[in-house]
């Protein structure tokens, strides 16, 4: 458990696409050809922190559409079997909410592609061990973030969080298609009514609920750090709700978090943090 870092990373835009969706690439671009794109996009930001892009490890979490893959809250630890099995860990495929590394997996990243949605990376100063978790508004819904504390185990005072950047607020014109904030003990005081001119539309406080629902699990506020970027105000990521209205902005990027040998040599920027 010693002689390695812990690093915190966040691409932004200019790092390129983080995913190969069709929809993010001019029309008619081969899937190899996408693929090969992103590569060298993961590499240039891998290349930040000393590590090769075919050791970062995405999981694959279910949906309202498929929410009997896997139970709730479910967690994955990364073994040394799993790393030897792939060349690039992209194209093991496991479905879990939560992903884990040990000291015994140095030298890999986990990570989720994302756009509006917070990533939340957790670590435990004393064991070494993280954490990892795509926490959008649904997963919020149910409890994510408290799991995602929960898989990493030990007393919160020597467990810190870190958010990646994320919409701060979502704000819906039509009340009726916000169809998955229902529990009310995790959104009371984070919903609001807004009407003009007879319309009304519901603003979304997802960062208060995301805070709110991290301190009930007892992380103490001065381990708790969430990014100051809040996507949508932000001209530097990818964005689900920007992208509708101007394509530059529809794509994917990729936050996570990193152990790496202490001998890596890495500058600090307010997107890549050196936790430990």
């Amino acid at each position: 458990m010693e002689n390695l870092k812990i690093i915190d990373f966040n691409s932004n835009i200019f790092d390129g696409q983080m995913n190969t969706a069709a929809s993010f690439y001019p029309e008619g671009m081969e899937s190899s050809t996408r693929r090969e794109i992103m590569n060298d996009n993961k590499q240039k930001l891998m290349d930040k922190i000393g590590l090769n892009y075919q050791n970062i490890f995405i999981p694959i979490q279910k949906n309202s559409k498929n929410s009997d893959k896997y139970p709730n809250g479910a967690s994955y630890t990364l073994t040394k079997d799993d790393i030897n099995k792939y060349t690039d860990l992209y194209d093991y495929d496991v479905y879990t909410d939560i992903v884990k590394l040990t000291p015994e997996t140095r030298n890999i990243a986990i990570a989720f592609p994302a756009a509006d949605c917070a990533v939340i990376k957790a670590v435990n100063t004393k064991t070494n061990e993280v954490v990892l978790s795509h926490c959008g508004g649904e997963y919020i819904d149910r409890y994510l973030p408290m799991q995602t504390v929960d898989a990493l185990g030990g007393n919160e005072k020597d467990i810190k969080v870190y958010v990646s950047p994320f919409a701060y607020t979502l704000t819906y014109q039509d009340p009726s298609k916000l169809v998955w904030a229902n529990d009310e003990r995790v959104w009371n005081g984070c919903k609001t009514f807004i009407e003009n001119n007879g319309n009304v539309s519901l603003k979304v406080n997802v960062y208060k609920a995301l805070k709110k629902q991290l301190l009930e699990r007892k992380i103490l506020e001065d381990n708790l750090f969430i990014s100051p970027y809040d996507i949508t105000e932000s001209d530097l990521f990818y964005s689900n709700s920007k992208g509708y209205q101007d394509k530059k902005y529809a794509g994917r990027n990729l936050f996570g978090i990193a152990l790496v040998d202490d001998d890596k040599n890495i500058e600090e920027t307010d997107l890549i943090k050196i936790i430990k």
